[in-house]
């Protein structure tokens, strides 16, 4: 996967220290990684109401940490996984610590994973990060329409966008929904109708809408096997013009745009891609 992913010019691979043993998998294959492939990865969670100086010494340890089963001495993004982190009382602590492990030469860009335009705000407001991942699909523009992703792009802040198939949602047809979405089947049923007299697979049609955003750097997409990647990878190449006509609305209601707010069983059955 690695192998292939390199020559078609993927040169960045997302990460985090919640991610299982993603980080150990990703040291353990250094030899075919190689430096100039570019890593991201993640902080500890905090989840507490104040970030104390022993909340962040445990950070930093946690990332010394990641660096270990990564095999690297450096890596090229730190993102805080849980942003609310920044917005308790003492996140300052944890964003100075950061600021402090660039300095050092460990990380390149800092920055902070949000899922809302009302967290980036707040965060922009107190804090001055380098690189920012969010949410970002044919359905949810919320970051597009407020304009913080063109506010990004004039600040010079890296954007990495996920979510580009919301969970596999967008690649499935309107008959196959869980009854959890049931109230958006009509609207997806148009996407997909839409999609088809396009000529193009609902894949390379999600690609292709997050691709042609140009205040966005990167798409984040996940698989699980060497022939998703190919996959994915030819619906990138398929995607074809960045004027894309995907004349398609976008969803407002935070309950289908958020899988954390999704009932587990109705989650689970949705395709297993991000």
């Amino acid at each position: 996967m690695l192998r292939l992913g390199r020559t078609h010019g993927i040169d960045l691979l997302d990460t985090a220290h919640a991610y299982g043993d993603a980080e150990a998998v990703i040291g353990g294959v250094q030899s075919c990684v190689g430096d100039e492939l570019r890593i991201v990865t993640k902080t500890m969670a905090v989840r507490a109401p104040r970030i104390s100086i022993e909340a962040v010494t445990a950070v930093v340890a946690a990332f010394a940490g990641s660096l270990t089963r990564l095999r690297r001495q450096r890596v090229y993004g730190l993102l805080v996984h849980h942003s609310n982190d920044l917005l308790a009382q003492g996140g300052d602590r944890l964003w100075a610590a950061m600021e402090d492990l660039r300095s050092e030469g460990k990380v390149a860009k800092i920055g902070v994973s949000v899922y809302d335009p009302e967290q980036l705000e707040a965060i922009v407001q107190r804090y001055a990060p380098t690189l920012v991942q969010l949410p970002l699909s044919v359905y949810d523009r919320r970051f597009e329409r407020t304009g913080l992703l063109a506010a990004l792009k004039r600040a010079d802040i890296e954007v990495h966008a996920r979510s580009a198939f919301l969970q596999g949602l967008l690649l499935l047809g309107a008959d196959e929904l869980p009854l959890y979405f049931a109230p958006i089947r009509a609207h997806h049923a148009s996407f997909h109708a839409h999609v088809r007299a396009l000529g193009v697979s609902p894949l390379a049609a999600c690609l292709g809408f997050c691709l042609a955003q140009a205040s966005v750097d990167r798409v984040i997409v996940g698989c699980e096997a060497l022939e998703q990647l190919a996959e994915i990878i030819a619906a990138a190449e398929a995607a074809g013009s960045p004027d894309l006509p995907l004349d398609v609305d976008s969803l407002d209601d935070a309950q289908f745009l958020d899988p954390s707010r999704w009932p587990q069983g109705e989650s689970a059955a949705v395709v297993p891609r991000c």
